[in-house]
């Protein structure tokens, strides 16, 4: 628009300056003719020899002309006025009067030409209505020429730049929500056009196409090499166990197989853990997607670790809405990602400190939050925890395998919900916005234990 606008405003002072000078040149020549008929008028004078004989030849051109064309006057050597016209001199040249009882004089100013003759001063003068008019003339030509080209131009330029702020828009949302991770956004297909914008949109399905087939070959590897692993693992756990068992009991060789079946077991839950989230990272959850109550998941949930809490001397608050606050979900994936919540709170807090389960119902959505007085998480780490297999340095003597957070935020992805890290101060705050299913009403919260 702004291009348009540029270009439109170049039009117009082109226009503007080859109007102005064509006017110019046009007064110009009228201005010349002017002159010239008055030079030859006042040529036709000089056979008077004395004032009275000019007076005589001033009065018959004067009778026979319409002082609103043309002006003829004779100031005699004694002050008198002869003419069509009173005439006064003045510094600037010459002041054109209206005879008493005599015709109009003409509206738009006179082009004089003044010369001394006889002993007094003859004055010829010729109407300005000529040049009036063609000021006119240019001015009507300025508005019927330069006012539709200007506003066509600008609605012209309005029409193509909606259309093509549209297109941006539409470019701009997909490049968003590619970056958002959803790789299977596309630019819609523009048949027929090959501008800049189609071509642009071409590329940028190219390269999302590229990037899902790349991601998509890697999810598959990881999710192989997973799934390969974790019989053997299995297996070899089995077999440890066995092993275990025909060991006497508080023998060296006992305890070095306790370890090693530990060790297999925390192998297992990691690829059993990566296995998860690449099949929720894959979609294929969404089928299993039906209306549920958040707040009685988080009520279960809580009646679950309410006594591993006790046993520590912590305690579980839970705050749910007076009615139930629906979303559409999977059951089991949003019952894992707030175990792992509440887990993760319960690694990393001190005894007798307090774990709030919160469940608020708002007009569009429901939110999920988990609260706790650990030592949080520092604000440059949040997007890191989220990774799989990541670790904070001060959590690596601490139970945990660094896919709780990975696996919330998969979960997160696939419900299209809002995932927050947040300080709690002192603590973390862990916040998940659901979409709430249609039809819900907002509700009040309450508070239970």
């Amino acid at each position: 628009m702004r291009q348009a606008i540029g270009l439109v405003a170049v039009v117009a002072v082109v226009n503007l300056v080859t109007l102005g000078l064509a006017y110019l040149s046009l007064r110009s020549a009228i201005e010349t003719g002017m002159r010239a008929n008055l030079t030859q008028h006042m040529a036709g004078f000089q056979v008077a020899a004395s004032p009275s004989a000019l007076e005589i030849l001033v009065m018959a051109e004067a009778n026979a002309a319409d002082p609103a064309q043309r002006v003829f006057a004779y100031i005699a050597p004694d002050g008198r006025v002869t003419g069509n016209a009173n005439a006064v001199l003045t510094g600037a040249g010459v002041q054109i009067r209206r005879m008493p009882e005599g015709r109009p004089l003409g509206e738009h100013g006179y082009f004089p030409l003044i010369e001394r003759m006889a002993g007094g001063v003859l004055i010829l003068a010729e109407s300005r209505t000529p040049i009036h008019e063609l000021g006119r003339t240019f001015l009507a030509l300025l508005a019927l020429s330069l006012a539709p080209t200007v506003l066509i131009s600008l609605g012209a330029g309005a029409i193509i730049a909606t259309r093509a702020r549209r297109r941006v828009d539409l470019i701009e949302a997909t490049l968003g929500r590619l970056s958002e991770g959803a790789l299977d956004a596309r630019i819609p297909a523009e048949p027929g056009r090959a501008d800049d914008l189609a071509r642009i949109g071409v590329q940028v399905n190219r390269m999302a196409a590229a990037q899902e087939a790349a991601t998509e070959a890697l999810r598959q590897v990881s999710a192989d090499i997973a799934h390969d692993l974790k019989t053997p693992l299995q297996r070899m756990a089995v077999l440890l166990h066995d092993l275990r068992d025909r060991l006497p009991e508080e023998s060296a060789e006992a305890a070095l197989a306790d370890r090693a079946i530990a060790e297999a077991d925390g192998a297992v839950g990691i690829f059993h853990a990566l296995l998860q989230i690449a099949q929720i990272e894959g979609g294929g959850a969404r089928a299993n997607f039906a209306a549920l109550d958040l707040a009685h998941v988080a009520a279960e949930m809580t009646e679950l670790y309410a006594p591993a809490a006790e046993e520590d001397g912590r305690k579980l608050a839970l705050l749910l809405p007076d009615g139930p606050a629906t979303i559409m979900g999977n059951k089991g994936l949003i019952g894992q990602a707030l175990a792992n919540l509440i887990e993760n709170a319960l690694r990393h807090t001190p005894p007798g400190t307090d774990i709030g389960i919160t469940v608020r119902q708002d007009a569009d959505s429901v939110t999920l939050v988990v609260t706790d007085r650990g030592p949080g998480v520092p604000e440059t780490e949040r997007e890191n925890v989220l990774r799989r297999l990541y670790r904070l340095e001060r959590s690596r003597t601490t139970p945990g395998n660094g896919l709780g957070l990975a696996l919330v935020a998969a979960t997160a992805g696939l419900h299209g919900a809002d995932l927050a890290l947040e300080d709690n101060a002192p603590g973390l705050k862990v916040s998940l916005c659901f979409p709430a299913a249609a039809g819900v009403p907002d509700t009040r919260s309450r508070r239970s234990a």
